[in-house]
């Protein structure tokens, strides 16, 4: 049988507003994530690091979504697609219906977003590109979030956002955050015309008049910050003429930044809309994250241990953090540090030192003296072979023992799995620091910087 959500969702804004249908949650989840290698080359797309030892940050959206009132859901996959699948499924656990469009390679951030909502009637860009089998959505607006976004942006600024974006008739409006100048190299910033000024966490709002895409010398540290509300005539106006999401084709379209922001303001050479639609964009001076680094990933991690993040953790809430069920610990006999997260089912020895800023997932053995700071240690999880096999956690337990031996110190470090000992740092270090350990298919440990990037151009 179903679950009833009918009294719940009839106090949500969506449902009030009785525009439940006229809204669908579109994510982008098909990125191929190469700066975060080796982590998201065998275990989880970005989309499904674990925040706090266990959510995954696409879940955050999904959950807002149906907190709003709003059920119709999709992701487009590509990478590692059977994890995101096998989590969310058919949504029904989180009160959504979940639809997925598979890719085998990415089709750009507009790609991403036209064949989740127009479905069969999406163009087709390549003769052998896989397209989705639902119909195209029959309301007005799409929200379009990252996957790799992770924000404290609610239900109540969805709804602000909505009735800006509608208010102003708006074609698509994209959410704006402040970020560091310096690192205005990294993201796409924006220059907004006459705005206006509200208090709270939306506190300027106004039409983009130019969108300026990862340059340092930037007169504005507005970022795009990769949640965007975009109406459906708009989609239909441009999918004709989008292109496959190869740089090197004849006049590409199919990036958000570099192709549908510079058309819209008019100053895409080859390409411009069949008329005028409006961009605008609202400021967001909360907390927002892009993991787009290793760093950032553990900075998120922080922020959720100092309860800047909105996550409802499944584990008991305490003074000093978080403890899951089944875990063997003395507490007369450790060193906490707050915060710390201690997940389910782990075993804690004697003489352990944990935290500051310690996430230590389901399933870990540490052993004796050990130490651990601002590091995030992952529950176990299924490995991907290169050719695309899946060995299941139970089969991984074999060669991954999820395993701190005594006397180990560990900081600022991300590690999927393993049997970590003194013997992984060099015997000048006093530490493994700054590292982000894998465990491969036959249990060897693979350590890179956690600065480590691999070559080549990231999708």
């Amino acid at each position: 049988m179903p679950i009833e959500l009918d009294n719940y969702l009839k106090n949500t804004w969506a449902v009030r507003k009785q525009v439940q249908d006229q809204l669908k949650l579109t994510i982008l989840a098909a990125g191929l994530g190469r700066r975060m290698d080796p982590i998201s080359t065998h275990h989880l797309p970005k989309p499904m690091f674990p925040l706090g030892g266990t959510v995954p940050m696409a879940e955050i959206w999904v959950r807002r979504a149906v907190e709003a009132g709003i059920t119709n859901v999709s992701m487009n996959l590509c990478v590692l697609q059977e994890t995101i699948r096998s989590h969310f499924k058919d949504g029904l656990l989180f009160g959504a219906d979940i639809n997925y469009i598979e890719e085998d390679r990415p089709s750009g951030t507009l790609g991403g977003v036209c064949k989740q909502a127009l479905g069969t009637e999406a163009k087709q860009t390549l003769a052998d590109e896989i397209m989705g089998s639902t119909a195209a959505f029959s309301g007005t607006t799409v929200i379009a979030p990252s996957g790799d976004i992770v924000t404290n942006f609610g239900v109540e600024l969805l709804e602000q956002m909505y009735e800006i974006h509608k208010r102003q008739g708006a074609a698509f409006t994209m959410l704006l955050a402040p970020i560091p100048w310096k690192r205005r190299k990294e993201f796409g910033t924006v220059i907004l015309g006459k705005s206006e000024r509200s208090r709270g966490p939306l506190s300027e709002s106004g039409p983009i008049i130019d969108f300026i895409e990862k340059d340092p010398d930037s007169p504005s540290n507005l970022n795009n910050a990769s949640v965007y509300f975009i109406e459906m005539e708009l989609l239909e106006k441009l999918d004709p003429f989008r292109t496959a999401a190869d740089p090197n084709v004849r006049e590409p379209f199919y990036d958000f930044g570099k192709h549908v922001f510079p058309a819209m303001l008019g100053k895409l050479a080859y390409f411009k809309p069949p008329k005028d639609y409006l961009l605008w964009g609202i400021r967001y001076d909360g907390l927002w994250y892009d993991v787009g680094r290793k760093r950032d990933y553990l900075s998120i991690n922080k922020s959720v241990l100092d309860n800047k993040i909105h996550l409802d953790l499944p584990y008991q809430k305490l003074p000093w953090g978080y403890l899951g069920s089944g875990t063997v610990i003395n507490f007369a006999e450790v060193t906490i540090i707050p915060p710390v997260i201690i997940g389910n089912e782990c075993i804690i020895e004697r003489g352990a030192k944990l935290g500051p800023y310690a996430i230590i997932g389901d399933g870990w053995t540490i052993e004796k003296d050990v130490c651990i700071s601002n590091s995030v240690l992952w529950k176990r999880y299924a490995y991907f072979t290169k050719q695309g096999e899946k060995i299941s956690v139970r089969e991984r337990k074999l060669v991954d023992r999820h395993e701190v031996r005594q006397g180990s110190v560990i900081d600022e470090c991300i590690i999927v799995g393993g049997t970590i000992t003194p013997g992984l740092y060099d015997s000048k270090a006093d530490r493994l620091f700054e590292k982000t350990v894998d465990v491969l298919e036959n249990g060897e440990l693979q350590l890179v910087s956690i600065d480590w990037v691999p070559a080549g151009p990231r999708l």
